[in-house]
């Protein structure tokens, strides 16, 4: 009996150690996909209506047939010890000085939360970082130009490049190039073979840990583009960070990158080591394996980048943007007041499109222009550029036949620009109307009349060009000025329909609130100029 006993006593212990063996093997590691971008934003960690970016759908794919569940974050603030003690491993794919908001505006990482970053890995976790990762934390004199961007620094870069491992100076055009393959027995790179080459916005590296375990070198004398003028160096690698272990590729611009076999063959095998899932042999290499890494490519001094004016890039034409005004031709548009474009008071000039001063040796007095064809659903760019005291706008919707009616007689009133929903353009220092709105709502940026732009908007000075961008999605619209949100709105929405009626606009019927309507260039007297004027349509909200 008491054999009986011990037996399913024994028998229990063994089943209960197996449960808890196979519920540890089974419960997935955690990994966060970190993706702050205080510096430029790639495309392929942007995330677009609160959608997973194009990077994070091929982790979840991965993370699906490996065991692996990411989390997705561009908050800095969060960074702690006891945020990051719930995740087996950090991956990496920023850009720039994360202890401020910088580019994108997420939260800021703090001093503390960066060094709970270190010690989180040097206690025994695993980093994981690509291609702009290596962009990140960049040395104090980064920032300057000249030679000393070049320069290495050795023990004095920031801590997080040489925890790294390296850091990024510069990049040149996308190209081919061919990377040999140092380590075939490293996790991923089994069945690479001795090189491999594709397209990939490759970035020239510098200050290399000594202790960088070097995975691939790229052939850099064989590459176009003096920043790639220097030996092989580095593209990818793997070291021990105390208990630790970081793993980095420069590779993974492109979204046919992230979708390439072998790219995700590689970045599988660093992230099992990163995680520890599976062991390799890390012994410092890089004198033997890229004994010119330190070697960095001659300074040139860079010429001034020439912008090709009205084009669009095959980015545009592939997303489906076209010129609303070509550059060179009135084709498209014509006045609001006939169907043809007007005679008088508009030049086109050297890719510029020009209203002028009433009165001025130009015979001003043209009026509004307006698109021939109507639009609901759109989003339109412009840059523009005004003289001293100017006023003048882009309008949407625009109804040109409309007219209020005059209370007195019944009949419909005479109005000096067609009817629309305006972002206003103003030279707030100067023209008076900057103070008649009812709450700075004919101030520049602002939704003329009805609701207004910011006070601490960013303006460039009157005689530069400036940048619009207005959005139209169903009902919902918003505008921008150089970059900045400054007005969004509801057409129709109660907030929307008390703006209209404490305006000029409230004897309008369904004021700005129309199916559809023409876009317009204003003509209110002063000098005005455009250019690189775009639209995309976008499908029915």
């Amino acid at each position: 009996m008491k054999a009986y006993k011990f037996r399913q006593f024994i028998f229990a212990v063994a089943i209960a150690f197996i449960t808890v063996a196979f519920s540890a093997a089974a419960a997935p590691k955690k990994i966060l996909f970190f993706t702050k971008s205080s510096g430029f934003e790639h495309s392929v960690i942007s995330w677009k209506n609160g959608q997973p970016s194009f990077a994070e759908k091929v982790l979840l794919e991965l993370g699906a047939k490996n065991g692996w569940e990411f989390t997705f974050s561009k908050d800095g603030s969060k960074f702690s010890p006891e945020y990051l003690n719930q995740f087996d491993a950090v991956f990496f794919y920023t850009t720039g000085d994360l202890c401020s908001e910088g580019t994108d505006k997420n939260p800021a990482m703090t001093p503390a939360g960066k060094q709970a970053l270190f010690d989180y890995i040097r206690s025994g976790k695993g980093f994981i970082g690509t291609h702009a990762a290596a962009d990140t934390f960049h040395t104090a004199n980064e920032s300057k130009k000249g030679p000393d961007r070049y320069a290495n620094h050795g023990t004095n870069a920031d801590p997080y490049c040489c925890f790294l491992g390296g850091e990024f100076i510069i990049h040149g055009a996308q190209q081919v190039a061919t990377n040999k393959v140092i380590d075939s027995k490293f996790p991923g790179f089994e069945n690479v073979g001795d090189r491999f080459a594709f397209q990939e916005e490759w970035y020239s590296l510098k200050d290399f840990s000594p202790d960088d375990h070097v995975l691939t070198v790229i052939d850099a004398p064989h590459m176009k583009g003096p920043m790639y003028e220097r030996p092989a160096y580095p593209t990818t690698w793997a070291r021990n960070e105390g208990k630790g272990r970081v793993w980095y590729t420069a590779m993974g611009h492109r979204e046919d990158v992230w979708t390439n076999p072998m790219f995700q063959q590689i970045l599988v095998g660093g992230i099992k080591w990163a995680l520890g899932e599976v062991s390799a042999d890390v012994t410092p290499n890089i004198q033997t394996a890229a004994p010119g890494a330190y070697t960095n490519p001659r300074y040139v001094e860079p010429k001034a980048a020439t912008v090709a004016q009205n084009t669009l890039t095959a980015q545009e034409k592939a997303d489906g943007w076209k010129l609303l005004w070509d550059g060179k031709s009135g084709d498209g548009w014509r006045s609001a007041k006939s169907e043809n474009f007007p005679a008088h008071g508009w030049t086109i000039r050297d890719g510029v499109l020009t209203v002028h001063e009433n009165g001025g040796a130009e015979s001003a007095g043209g009026g509004d222009i307006i698109t021939r064809k109507r639009y609901a659903n759109f989003e339109l760019t412009a840059d523009f550029k005004i003289t001293p005291g100017a006023n003048s706008g882009i309008k949407i919707f625009v109804q040109p036949n409309l007219s209020p009616i005059d209370k007195k007689t019944g009949k419909p009133a005479a109005v000096g620009s067609a009817i629309g929903l305006e972002f206003q353009i103003l030279d707030d220092l100067r023209h008076p109307d900057a103070k008649l709105g009812t709450n700075g709502d004919r101030t520049i940026g602002s939704l003329y009349d009805l609701i207004p732009a910011p006070k601490d908007k960013k303006v460039l000075p009157v005689g530069e060009w400036n940048h619009a961008r207005i959005l139209s999605q169903g009902k919902h619209v918003t505008f921008w000025l150089n970059g900045e949100q400054t007005v969004t709105f509801e057409r129709g929405s109660a907030a929307f329909r008390a703006a209209v009626a404490a305006s000029k606009f409230k004897d309008i019927p369904d004021f700005g609130e129309w199916a559809d309507g023409h876009i317009l260039l204003q003509e209110h007297g002063n000098e005005a100029s455009f250019r690189n004027v775009k639209l995309r349509e976008l499908p029915t909200n």
